[in-house]
């Protein structure tokens, strides 16, 4: 406990930090100006910029570092949070790229279907490599005392495909195709960080210690994040933060191999998702909108409802959800076959 309180106050105060910082710097990209002075904090001018994954992903880096150093892991843990910290890593830049192509070259960013294909490639070579380091998702937990399924050489595939998913649901979460004004600031983070938060708890038995503090640094950086990232947002989430806090519930995936636990842990996004691709199919088939915006949060917003309002009821669900997570892990912990 005394860990994690630890973890919390060290993320909070290199978020503020690294905000301060980071913010003036992608602001310049943006508008061509220097300034240190970040603006009205309670405020938006138009030149608060994209980025957010960056300051997440330092974040992360310094307290799963620091969370290592304290707790003693082990050789194999310890590359196991290397390979986390490369995917994410390279998620984030992709997505960094994206986030500049849309600021400073007022361009429309990655087209769908190659960011798709980048997230697939990164997601098997994820997954190959974690298999490579002994971390095998190869068996599906089943409910109902049902068992196991060994996935056998489709773990991969399979694995991968799913988080491509997660990571798709991530970004959903967030502003649709980067235009903020139809999006909920700090939406994504928020809900991502109960997710995360639920599942340290979940994992909280002392079977999973590795697992439980890669969680807990997972939350701290959507927590540093939030300083800057709540309504009236001074820093976007952007393509980097969508696609950062996605690869990290991979990461969780590829740990634990509880898909379970993870899938219930990103409930909220996935009902996005959903709501997303119903929303295109049903437009394409019958030329109707099935909801009155392209996501959950957005049709939301165009029925009338406020901001804090769709903050509290999404954020309210994924910790109902959290539950469930919490109960398929005691379930696998107790099951006998």
């Amino acid at each position: 406990m005394k860990l994690t309180f630890i973890l919390f106050a060290l993320q909070l105060a290199v978020g503020g930090l690294l905000g301060r910082l980071m913010i003036p710097l992608f602001r310049s990209m943006k508008t061509g100006k220097f300034e240190i002075y970040i603006g009205d904090r309670f405020r938006q001018d138009g030149s608060e910029p994209r980025g957010g994954g960056a300051l997440m992903f330092i974040n992360f880096v310094i307290a799963c570092f620091a969370a290592a150093a304290v707790s003693g892991l082990d050789s194999r843990q310890l590359t196991g949070l290397v390979c986390i910290i490369m995917f994410t890593g390279l998620l984030t830049a992709v997505g960094l790229a994206e986030d500049y192509d849309r600021d400073v070259r007022r361009g429309i960013g990655i087209k769908s279907r190659y960011r798709l294909m980048i997230k697939l490639v990164l997601s098997i070579c994820f997954a190959e490599l974690m298999e490579l380091f002994g971390y095998s998702c190869d068996m599906l937990l089943l409910p109902f005392r049902w068992g196991y399924i060994d996935l056998g050489m489709a773990a991969v595939p399979l694995n991968a495909l799913l988080m491509t998913v997660l990571i798709t649901a991530a970004e959903c979460c967030d502003c649709q195709h980067g235009i903020h004004s139809t999006g909920v600031d700090g939406l994504c983070a928020m809900v991502m960080f109960v997710g995360y938060l639920g599942l340290s708890a979940a994992f909280g038995d002392g079977r999973r210690e590795d697992t439980r503090l890669l969680c807990l640094c997972a939350a701290g950086s959507c927590a540093g994040y939030l300083i800057w990232g709540m309504k009236p947002s001074k820093l976007f989430t952007g393509q980097s933060g969508g696609l950062f806090m996605g690869g990290l519930m991979c990461g969780i995936l590829a740990v634990t191999g509880l898909h379970g636990a993870v899938l219930f842990a990103c409930a909220v996004p996935l009902a996005e998702l959903a709501a997303y691709v119903l929303q295109r199919a049903v437009f394409k088939r019958k030329k109707k909108l099935l909801l009155k915006g392209a996501a959950v949060h957005e049709h939301l917003r165009n029925i009338g409802w406020t901001d804090s309002r769709i903050m509290a009821v999404m954020t309210a669900a994924q910790a109902l959800f959290c539950i469930g997570a919490a109960a398929y892990s005691i379930y696998e912990a107790r099951l006998v076959i």
